[in-house]
């Protein structure tokens, strides 16, 4: 996020983008606020920015309008969306263990 924004406002922008989130049906389970950190290159000529990392689940179409929503937000320099691997649950009844010949 931009450096030139204060603490509400960032919150604000935060609380925005987990609202679309859950709007969509989307589930949050992790947002850390990284703080002001130094950034490795200059972006839109600023060289310091708040990072956030907000850990969620959704659709794959939901993504695409939240990459949308977040491209069109003058207030975020840059943003990353990564897909993670789904664990899988484990069996009801508890782990199965291969069969030993």
């Amino acid at each position: 996020m931009s450096p030139e924004q204060n603490t509400e406002e960032q919150e604000k922008l935060l609380t925005k983008i987990k609202k679309f989130i859950t709007d969509t049906k989307g589930e949050i389970s992790k947002v850390d606020n990284l703080g002001k950190k130094e950034l490795v290159y200059p972006i839109s000529q600023k060289r310091v920015g708040f990072f956030s990392v907000v850990e969620f689940s959704t659709s794959g179409e939901v993504l695409l309008s939240l990459r949308q929503k977040l491209q069109l937000e003058k207030d975020i320099l840059r943003f990353l969306l990564v897909a993670k691997e789904r664990t899988p649950s484990p069996a009801p009844g508890g782990v199965r263990r291969p069969k030993e010949d």
